[in-house]
């Protein structure tokens, strides 16, 4: 169920915070480039207008200022300074048209004439600060120049020429426009950036929140998914979409960690089941003495005189069961220890020296099971010898108790990377039935549940718990009549 979230609340969340966040960033992004548009359009049309009125003096510099500068030139005494004035003063009247203004001024910045447009003859005289007449003579002129001029003021973009009689310079000629057409269109321009980022700013803030939300919905899975795994639901899983991205890593990260946890309660669950089972048999196990020896010295309690016959038949009976429940609690103990992880200490054991060695201990023949040997020799591995001392125990004891004076066959091999002790007894068999059960704790078939044979049920599962701390394992085959095969694996030394 869906926790309920106020309207402020909400707008804390992750979606909310994302959506924010991209319009944001995207608001900056929009500003910039809309700004960096209108500077750059503003230099691109100033520019293009002052190539205009350059290429407007070249135009008349050469078909008009050249032939007059000649025709001076050839005059002597030198030109006198009003047939320069007057020429200048034609050239500037042949500079301006309907919407340049012309002027000229000197070397040093000082006006000299100056001729408004046609289409605005109340131009006032445009004039720049004096410096900058002497820097474009000096060092050349700008590309162009801004100033402002009457009353209010405007704005004119203005383009310098220095006139020169030959490489001599002689004067300075101004070309000037106004920049209302110029910022018109800057102004349009503006207009069409605002009004497209607010369309894009609007598009965003109606489609992010559905975009952001879509990418975010594996979080809102892992979240409900999360609450049903800590109600108890380790079944949950979320669904991993086809992107490889950040999202998908965590929704297929986070389903292996529910996988998981799913498996560790499973194994932690089998594992208390296995223990109550573990506990009730064990229990029941005990009981079993425990009760023989309270019911002998119950009987021993009620009589008045003991005669020495019965006291000895109590005495050993007490003995016997004593010394059962004593084997099963070793047994149990050795149980714990294979399974509570603590590895056995690992050394190099030749395996065919080694079983030839404990066999002979065991002495089969002497307990009424004759035995035959097939030994293959150079097989190494690393084993806690006496920890494998108790599996061949246990397994010949398993077999002289169910299959009693019947031949045993030992052997051991090697084979696909392991190493095998294998042995095969001519008893009865073991029943289908309780084939599959032969290595758990306290089992015993149909035919062996009298404890009369002694044992305390443990001794295969003993069996496989020591292989497995060995990183081997067992395995049990049998036919009703033929017999059964027990093979313990071990991997093979390096």
């Amino acid at each position: 169920m869906k926790r309920w979230l106020s309207p402020l609340t909400r707008f804390h969340s992750l979606r909310w915070r994302l959506t924010f966040l991209y319009l944001g960033l995207l608001s900056v992004l929009l500003v910039l480039l809309g700004g960096g548009q209108y500077l750059a359009a503003r230099e691109l049309l100033f520019r293009s207008n002052a190539d205009v009125l350059a290429n407007d003096y070249r135009a008349v510099a050469t078909s008009f200022l050249k032939t007059r500068l000649a025709a001076l030139n050839r005059l002597t005494p030198p030109t006198p300074a009003a047939r320069l004035q007057q020429t200048l003063t034609a050239f500037a009247q042949e500079l301006r048209s309907r919407q340049i203004s012309a002027g000229v001024f000197d070397l040093n910045g000082r006006y000299l004439t100056f001729q408004p447009a046609t289409l605005a003859p109340d131009t006032p005289a445009i004039v720049l600060p004096p410096s900058d007449y002497v820097a474009a003579v000096e060092q050349g002129p700008r590309r162009y120049y801004l100033t402002s001029a009457g009353d209010p003021p405007a704005t004119y973009l203005t383009s310098l020429e220095v006139i020169r009689n030959g490489t001599r310079p002689i004067a300075i000629a101004q070309l000037s426009i106004p920049t209302a057409d110029i910022d018109r269109t800057l102004a349009f321009d503006r207009e069409i950036a605002l009004a497209g980022s607010l369309l894009v700013l609007l598009l965003a803030a109606l489609l992010s929140p559905l975009v952001v939300g879509h990418a975010l919905r594996p979080l809102e899975q892992m979240s409900a998914t999360a609450g049903a795994l800590a109600a108890g639901d380790y079944k949950q899983r979320v669904t991993v979409p086809r992107t490889r991205d950040e999202i998908g890593n965590l929704a297929f990260a986070f389903n292996q960690m529910a996988a998981g946890i799913d498996q560790a309660f499973e194994v932690r669950r089998r594992s208390e089941e296995r223990m109550r089972q573990f506990v009730a048999d064990a229990s029941h196990e005990l009981r079993t003495p425990l009760t023989a020896i309270a019911g002998y010295l119950d009987v021993l309690a009620r009589r008045d005189e003991i005669d020495p016959l019965t006291l000895h038949d109590a005495l050993e009976a007490m003995k016997r069961e004593s010394a059962r429940m004593t084997r099963l609690v070793n047994d149990l103990l050795t149980l714990t220890r294979f399974e509570s992880g603590r590895g056995p200490s690992l050394r190099p054991v030749p395996l065919d020296a080694w079983l030839n060695e404990t066999l002979d201990e065991l002495d089969l023949q002497s307990q009424g099971s004759p035995e035959r040997r097939s030994l293959q020799r150079g097989i190494v591995v690393h084993a806690d010898p006496d920890a494998l001392k108790q599996v061949v125990i246990n397994l010949a004891q398993n077999a002289l108790k169910y299959a009693p004076g019947a031949e045993q066959d030992w052997s051991c091999f090697s084979e696909n990377g392991r190493a095998a002790i294998r042995l095969h007894d001519a008893g009865p068999g073991i029943p289908a039935q309780d084939l599959p059960h032969v290595f758990e704790r306290f089992y015993r078939g149909e035919k062996a549940r009298d404890r009369s044979a002694g044992g305390s049920g443990l001794g295969l599962a003993i069996a496989r718990s020591i292989l497995e701390a060995h990183q081997g394992s067992i395995q049990a085959e049998s036919s009703p009549g033929r017999g059964a095969t027990f093979t313990a694996w071990l991997p093979l030394a390096a």
